[in-house]
């Protein structure tokens, strides 16, 4: 009879076994690995493309022979984006997420220019125009593009397009 005594654990012991603290070894967590370009540089998911963005003016035929100052710059603003692009190494996918950064005049005040940075812009030139333009200096075929996500014009110190990767 006493070897059944020592087996069975008594009502004491029990409750000791339920109040045991459990060591556990700490999980550690390892940061995801950044990813990195060819030269170590951080890949962001917005690409900013250093630009003042230029509305798609309206063409007539005689803008072949006869060079109105808008379509020079619209012209120009085409040949540049498309090299920043390639620069960047930046495609446009099927659907887009642009925000286009107006550069504030410059007889604005300080004050006037911090409480615009940033905020939406609600003058011309027209966002539709500024997104034709963006479009048919990139795309030979714009119609694949379906999808229109976060696509905006805001005030900013300087010109700029912020493209996402």
């Amino acid at each position: 009879m006493s070897s059944e005594q020592e087996t069975k654990p008594t009502k004491d012991t029990q409750k000791e076994e339920q109040g045991k603290v459990i060591k556990m070894k700490p999980i550690e967590v390892k940061p995801q690995a950044e990813k990195l370009t060819a030269d170590g540089q951080k890949i962001l998911p917005y690409i900013t493309l250093n630009i003042v963005p230029v509305a798609k003016p309206r063409m007539t035929q005689s803008d072949k022979w006869k060079k109105r100052p808008a379509t020079t710059k619209y012209w120009q603003y085409k040949e540049n984006l498309k090299l920043l692009c390639f620069i960047c190494r930046w495609q446009p996918k099927e659907d887009l997420d642009i925000q286009f950064v107006i550069p504030m005049p410059i007889s604005w005040s300080g004050k006037k220019k911090e409480k615009y940075d940033g905020q939406p812009h609600k003058q011309r030139p027209d966002l539709d125009n500024l997104v034709k333009a963006f479009k048919d200096a990139l795309l030979i075929e714009d119609s694949h593009v379906h999808t229109y996500h976060n696509i905006k014009k805001v005030w900013g110190r300087e010109g700029q397009i912020i493209v996402k990767r």
